[in-house]
Order: C-alpha cells, then structure tokens, then sequence
C-alpha cells in the first residue's frame, strides 16, 4: 500500500510513561488537556510510581474520558511506552514524557503538516527553554528520504532520535512485523533509525512542538552504571547499517564514537573505575579518530574530540593507575 493511501488525520495516542514526577506532572498533562487539535487519547501509563502521581492521573481519567490511566509494575520507561503502544487505539501515535510540556498547537501542527506532507512520520522542533511554552517556527515543512534522515540524526546535524516532538503512523510499530522499544538505556537512540526505515520519507517541520524540561537528577546528569548501555546500542547500530544500509556506515561510525567518548569523559568525572569498559572506549576512539578528522560530515564537537584524544587518552589512563 502506497504511504499516501494511509494517511488520515483521525485520532492520535499520545502516550505518556510516569515514574515520580512529583509536581511536573499536572504541568505536562493540563498542556496536553489544552491542545487545539482534541482528538487524541493520552495514555498514561503508570510504572509503578511511589509519589502522589497516580492519584493526579486517575484525577485526569475521571475529569476528561480523552485520558486512560494504567498501571504496572515498575518495568522501565521502555516497557511503559510498549505498554501503551498495545493500548493505543489512534491512528497515530505520539509520546510524552511526564515532566515535559507540549505547547497548545503541537498535536494540530503535526497533523496538518501529515495532510500536506503525506508522510508517516513527521518530527517537529523542540526547545530546553521552559519559558518557551508557545509554538514558534516559520511553520516551514519539507520531506527528506528516510536514509537522509537517519544520517542527519547519526551526524547529530538535528537530534531526531527522540521519540517526543514525532508523530508516527501506527503501521511503523506494526508492519511488516512488530516494532517496540527495546529494554535497554538509551532506548530512544536504540528505536529511532529502525523507525525511520520503515517508510520511505520523512517530513520535517520548522515548528516548536515539545519543551523538554532538564532534570538535574534525571538519568543523563546523574551516574550510572547502567549509561554504558550506550555502548552496546551504538555497536548494535554499526553492525545494522553494515548488513542493510552500508551507505550510512560512516554516520553510524561516527555516533559510535560520540557515544564512547562521552561515556569514557563521564566516567573520569564520576571517578568510574570500569577499567574493561574505559579499554573499551579507548579502542573505538583509536579505532574512529583518524576516520573523524577526514570525515566532512562529522560535527566540529567530535573533531576536536577526535584531536583531543591524542592527548587525552595518555592523560585519563595515568590518572586511572
């Protein structure tokens, strides 16, 4: 079936994992309430949480029947968005997270673009600045081939591999088989690419859709063992692109590397002393940093990281003795 014979701007699942908020929480879910586009279900999955916030969601689902609140045993933000990927009754799904803010015109901006695009996936901007609660952007659409859209998220040119700020069609998590996250740390990178290779275009949209609100003891900025998950997933997108896609090698390669550099930096800030996984790393930059220099497409940050390292790599393993 053609992409265009699939599109229908019906019902959109907007699904939402939570594990203790605290008070972010009615933030996210009143943003969500307030969308002009109202036909949607939020489907809150509840993974176990030990705050008030259960009681808010079943607040929400008694108040407002577009709201559905379930819960389960905590499993982890992957499980949960699984979870309300089998509920999702839409046409289209989306996802929250429980303490972020999607502006009133999010779910309307995505949708239409969908009409004029005709594409299954449509990703949107997104803003770290919580005052920046309203939509703003040119509204300017364009399509680029799926592999162009996977290789700008691999380079980081745009961060496309958040599963926020999207709208899919529910056939990319359906067709030619199941799709679902896998249950691991950094699940979104992890999704992304084997997402958008499910259809054949992606529609980007100069527009404000998402706020994402940083925690400062959230997962990304806090220590655990746990983050060198990334490693595995970078090394499992290589060998994908080697066996399906080998004209985005070089991209995946390169985020690889990104990804083991931070997570040899992280460790030596936290004072890991992981001495297999910090060889680890050292390997794949000694590998990858020459490739990096000569590599047009790689990002000034990963150049400079690539140069550092012949410098750096000495330095981090005298202190780790």
């Amino acid at each position: 079936m053609e992409e265009e014979d699939r599109i229908d701007r019906g019902l959109i699942s907007v699904i939402v994992p939570v594990y203790n908020p605290g008070a972010l929480l009615s933030l996210a879910l009143e943003s969500l309430r307030s969308q002009e586009y109202g036909n949607f279900e939020a489907i809150l999955v509840d993974d176990g949480s030990t705050d008030r916030s259960p009681q808010l969601c079943r607040d929400y689902a008694g108040a407002d029947s577009r709201f559905r609140y379930v819960r389960q045993e905590n499993g982890g933000v992957s499980a949960a968005r699984n979870k309300g990927i089998d509920m999702a009754r839409g046409e289209w799904i989306a996802f929250m997270d429980a303490d972020d803010i999607m502006p009133e015109k999010s779910l309307r901006i995505m949708i239409e673009a969908v009409s004029e695009s005709r594409c299954r996936i449509v990703a949107g901007q997104y803003s770290r600045d919580v005052s920046a609660n309203h939509n703003s952007g040119t509204g300017t659409i364009h399509t680029i081939s799926s592999e162009d859209a996977i290789r700008t998220g691999l380079y980081q040119k745009r961060i496309l591999n958040n599963p926020w700020g999207v709208l899919f069609h529910r056939s990319v998590f359906e067709e030619p088989e199941p799709l679902r996250f896998r249950h691991c740390r950094y699940e979104d990178l992890d999704l992304f690419y084997r997402a958008f290779e499910r259809v054949s275009r992606i529609c980007l949209v100069d527009s404000l859709v998402y706020v994402y609100r940083d925690n400062p003891g959230g997962f990304i900025n806090t220590w655990s063992d746990s983050r060198l998950d990334v490693l595995d997933v970078t090394d499992r997108m290589v060998d994908h692109m080697k066996e399906s896609h080998p004209g985005l090698v070089a991209a995946a390669e390169d985020r690889r590397f990104s990804a083991h550099c931070n997570m040899l930096v992280e460790m030596t800030r936290h004072g890991i002393r992981n001495s297999e996984a910090r060889e680890r790393c050292i390997r794949v930059i000694r590998e990858r940093r020459r490739a990096e220099l000569l590599d047009p497409e790689v990002r000034i940050k990963n150049k400079l990281g690539a140069l550092a390292s012949y410098v750096a790599i000495p330095i981090i393993r005298m202190l780790c003795r």
